[in-house]
């Protein structure tokens, strides 16, 4: 009597495991950068054409591999990195699990090159979906060459699922990023298409950070540094004029590796509110390094989530350290934090109000206060650092704040009977609201939110019909964008075009702007088109009518953007007009609500409410 559990084979394991390795060519990317680095490279050079999507091929000057080895790397759960299990909370290198290679070669054409300095003759192998097509030996350089041709070529499926070249290119190119960032000791190059885009050498971790985040602009990092018996810290924090309408350029590595924190974001969030817009993110680049042993990375193939085992602490060291480097430049001098001349005078000054840096209330990845992945008792602070006075009671870090007030004005929906309602007259609440009567109810409207709403309309339109004048410029101006830029703004010129932007490409990272739209006449050219790009990288979707709602939306919002803090009588009742003339005029196309009515019987509510 046989069974109904059969043991899967191996290709068909490595392609279920594939799923979650290689997630798209970017994924490719990084298990290839991590093992060439994790190989002694000095050098190391990235190659792709379509986006990933036709060719990935990573060359080095690593160690190399002989001949047996050259063919175990393929193997699912063959690795060099580890033996024990004892030697994960040893880790030193950025591969171990021994699942990346062998999940490549399950959904591509692979081959690769290598030899050791002590062979005369490298290794070649080739594979397709798992199986080896072929292995001889070649003459070749010290190091590896690995080849990825057409990946996903036999799973539909996934290829069609992945979006268009330039965002597949744009995720190389953060992934490319994380790993120079992560190792300014090695020379890294990356070609595009065959165009060389980016060759970063040897350099110090300051002139890398400045070079992939902000070449055009010097001495727009703060540095600051931190040691504990916890954690070693050194960060870079962007100033003010640097943040960004998306949260790209936000950088957190632990031990070398790139990873991604909501709760350590949350800590560079709270220091950096009140200096930046409100709807912006701060740029920044973290490096902390943590005994292996107190944290774990063996939390998902990606290996970009971890825990820690003394999570809270780093979220207030990181908080306070940062909060004192900042304050040093944009408080005044005789502020208290600035006037302490070190870390622990900075901690145990008494004058500080200790209140505005405890831990708001967010989850960690542990929620439990008992938690510990490693199954190790927490082991005692010491004394000299007095934990509890700079950090509180440990168990008090994530109580609540006391409640607000649980009585809130709530608005009804605004139902015009599919009938236009008439103005008869309206003021202005401040430069946000605008009151008017309709069917003896109160009105609020939204100026800000009608704007977008209202210009989003009209830049559709003009993208769908094609239509549009240009405000020519008298002289041409060529403007500079940073290599991630150039695939998104490739793939919207012609859109940009029907919403009177008149653009060239003029090699390299470089634009010719002749014109821009008429309602931003007079406004920096430079500022204007790197703000829509990241509009547009933050909404953009996967068909042509969302691309085409995305660029809209961003032109609305910069054109409300503008026009805000100057809005005339005759502007305020356009407003109002073309709202109630709009079919859909309730909420803005990402469900905010545009008008809100406040009737009779909430009045009533407001004015015989008791007081308790």
């Amino acid at each position: 009597m046989s069974g109904i559990i059969k043991l899967l084979n191996d290709a068909v394991a490595n392609q279920i495991a594939a799923g979650e390795v290689v997630q798209r060519p970017a994924s490719a990317v990084k298990e290839l950068l991590e093992n060439s680095i994790d190989a002694g490279s000095k050098k190391i050079k990235l190659l792709i054409r379509d986006g990933g999507g036709s060719l990935i091929q990573v060359i080095d000057d690593g160690k190399g591999m002989n001949e047996i080895d050259a063919r175990m790397c393929w193997e699912r759960h063959a690795t060099s990195k580890i033996n024990t299990a004892q030697d994960l909370f040893t880790l030193n290198t950025y591969g171990f699990r021994g699942e990346a290679l062998a999940s490549i070669a399950a959904v591509a054409q692979v081959e690769m090159t290598t030899r050791q300095a002590n062979n005369d003759v490298a290794s070649f192998i080739r594979i397709e979906g798992s199986e080896v097509i072929e292995q001889t030996e070649i003459q070749a350089p010290l190091g590896t060459k690995i080849t990825i041709k057409n990946l996903f070529f036999n799973i539909p499926a996934r290829r069609n699922f992945l979006k268009s070249i330039p965002v597949e290119t744009k995720h190389i190119y953060e992934e490319f990023y994380r790993q120079a960032l992560a190792n300014p000791s090695i020379e890294f190059v990356l070609y595009n298409n065959g165009q060389e885009i980016h060759h970063f050498p040897e350099c110090s971790i300051l002139q890398r950070i400045s070079d992939i985040i902000s070449p055009k602009e010097k001495n727009t990092f703060i540095e600051f540094e931190e040691t504990t018996d916890i954690v070693k810290i050194r960060g870079f924090a962007g100033t003010p004029e640097i943040s960004r309408k998306t949260r790209g350029e936000q950088y957190f590595f632990v031990n070398g590796r790139f990873i991604k924190s909501p709760y350590f974001n949350h800590a560079i969030s709270n220091v950096y509110e009140g200096l930046i817009q409100k709807e912006n993110f701060p740029t920044f680049v973290i490096y902390m390094n943590v005994d292996p042993s107190k944290v774990d990375v063996n939390v998902h193939p990606t290996k970009t989530e971890v825990k820690f085992e003394d999570e809270k602490y780093i979220y207030q060291i990181i908080k306070v350290s940062l909060k004192r480097a900042l304050s040093e430049h944009f408080l005044p001098k005789e502020s208290d934090i600035s006037g302490a001349e070190n870390f622990n005078e900075f901690l145990n000054n008494e004058t500080i109000n200790w209140s505005q840096f405890k831990t708001d209330n967010v989850s960690s990845s542990s929620d439990s206060k008992n938690y510990n992945p490693f199954g190790q008792s927490r082991p005692h602070r010491s004394e000299k650092q007095e934990w509890q006075k700079i950090l509180g009671p440990i168990d008090s870090l994530n109580d609540d704040y006391p409640n607000q007030s649980e009585e809130t004005l709530s608005f009804n929906p605004v139902n015009f009977e599919n009938k236009k309602p008439q103005i008869s007259e309206f003021f202005p609440l401040g430069n946000q609201y605008l009151a008017t009567s309709i069917d003896g109810q109160l009105l609020l409207i939204h100026i800000k939110r009608a704007l977008i709403h209202i210009h989003y309309s009209a830049f559709l339109d003009k993208i769908e019909r094609q239509t549009c004048q240009s405000q020519q410029l008298l002289f041409p101006r060529t403007i500079e964008l940073s290599a991630n830029q150039m695939p998104m703004i490739l793939e919207i010129l012609d859109i940009l075009k029907f919403i009177g932007f008149d653009l060239g490409h003029f090699g390299g990272n470089s634009l010719i702007v002749n014109g821009i739209p008429p309602q931003f006449s007079g406004l920096d050219e430079q500022k204007l088109i790197e703000t829509l790009l990241n509009d547009y990288e933050s909404t953009a979707g996967e068909t042509k009518l969302k691309q085409n709602e995305s660029i809209a939306w961003g032109m609305a919002q910069q054109y409300a953007n503008q026009q805000i803090h100057s809005i005339n009588y005759e502007e305020q009742l356009f407003i109002l007009e073309e709202l109630f003339s709009m079919n859909e005029n309730q909420i803005t196309r990402n469900g905010q609500p545009i008008m809100a009515k406040i009737g009779t019987d909430t009045l009533f509510d407001l004015f015989n409410k008791r007081k308790k």
